[in-house]
C-alpha cells in the first residue's frame, strides 16, 4: 500500500513567529505550498516551535525561495489531537469525492478506500473518480485552514488493511456496524483525559460487512460501535462516526 506524507505535514516555521513577521520561504516550503496549490497573494496557515498556529500570505516567489507575511495568529490549533485514519469501501455514485472532503474538514490524519465484498469492486473504480479524490482533500483543507492534507493511500483490499502497520501501530480500531447489540458504550465520555495516539475508524459500504469480514475485524482487535439504532447511510456513518471520535478523543468539545 502506497503511502504519501511530504509534502503534505503541516507547513513549520524555524523559529516562533508574530504577527507582522516576515517569513522567509524556503525549497522545502514551496514543495508543500505547491502541493496545496497555494498561489502568490493567497493564504496558507503555518505553525511555529512554540505550538502556535498563523496564517500568512504569500506575497513573492521563484523557483527556490519565496516569501510570506504573517498577519493572524489562529486562537487554537487547526490540528486534532486524534491521529484518525479513516478505513472506507469505495462507495458508488461518486461518494468518494465528498467523502474525501468532509473527512478532511473533520480532521482526519489518513484515508484509506478499500475494496470489501459489498463494496463498489475493482472493475468499477474508474467510474468513481479516484484521480479526483486527493483534490478534495486539497480544497477542503484550503478552506477549513488546516495546516495538514490527510495522507491518502491508493485503494487496497479489506484485508490489506487490517495488516498494515497503520492498524498494527493504532491504539484504539473501531469498527461502525449498525448489527452490533447497542447495550454498552465502549469509547470513553468526552471529559475524561485521553491521550490517543493513533485511531483507526472501519466504516462499512451500503450493504454493511459480510459475516466474513465482521469475523476478521474481530480477530484482529477492532472494537465494533452503533451509532443508535437507525441504518445510516454508507456515507453519513462515515462522518458521524468521526465527528464521535473527535468529540471523545479529539478537539470538538461542547
Amino acid at each position: 500500500m502506497a503511502h504519501v506524507r511530504a509534502p503534505y505535514a503541516p507547513i513549520r516555521a524555524p523559529a516562533a513567529l508574530t504577527v507582522g513577521a516576515e517569513l522567509k520561504v524556503d525549497a522545502g516550503m514551496l514543495r508543500s505550498l505547491d502541493a496545496r496549490e497555494i498561489n502568490v497573494s493567497e493564504a496558507f496557515t503555518v505553525g511555529d516551535p512554540t505550538g502556535a498556529y498563523f496564517r500568512a500570505s504569500l506575497k513573492s516567489r521563484d523557483e527556490k525561495s519565496g516569501r510570506a507575511v504573517v498577519y493572524e495568529k489562529m486562537p487554537r490549533s487547526p490540528e486534532s489531537p486524534a491521529h484518525i485514519t479513516l478505513v472506507c469501501p469505495v462507495l458508488g455514485r461518486q461518494r468518494m469525492l465528498v467523502v474525501c472532503q468532509k473527512a478532511t474538514e473533520l480532521g482526519v490524519a489518513r484515508i484509506v478506500p478499500v475494496v470489501s465484498d459489498h463494496s463498489v469492486q475493482r472493475d468499477g473504480l474508474e467510474h468513481e473518480k479516484p484521480w479526483a479524490w486527493k483534490g478534495q482533500c486539497i480544497k477542503a483543507a484550503r478552506q477549513c485552514r488546516r495546516g495538514s492534507i490527510p495522507e491518502l493511500t491508493e485503494v487496497s483490499s479489506f484485508n490489506d488493511a487490517l495488516t498494515a502497520p497503520f492498524w498494527k501501530d493504532a491504539s484504539l480500531r473501531f469498527a461502525l456496524d449498525d448489527r452490533s447489540p447497542i447495550d454498552h458504550d465502549p469509547l470513553p465520555a468526552s471529559h475524561e483525559p485521553v491521550s490517543p495516539s493513533d485511531v483507526v475508524l472501519v466504516v462499512g459500504p451500503e450493504g454493511g460487512f459480510s459475516d466474513p469480514e465482521r469475523k476478521r475485524l474481530d480477530e484482529h482487535g477492532a472494537i465494533v460501535l452503533a451509532l443508535g439504532g437507525r441504518v445510516l447511510r454508507a456515507e453519513t456513518a462515515v462522518f458521524v462516526g468521526l465527528s464521535v471520535l473527535q468529540h471523545r478523543l479529539g478537539d470538538l468539545r461542547a
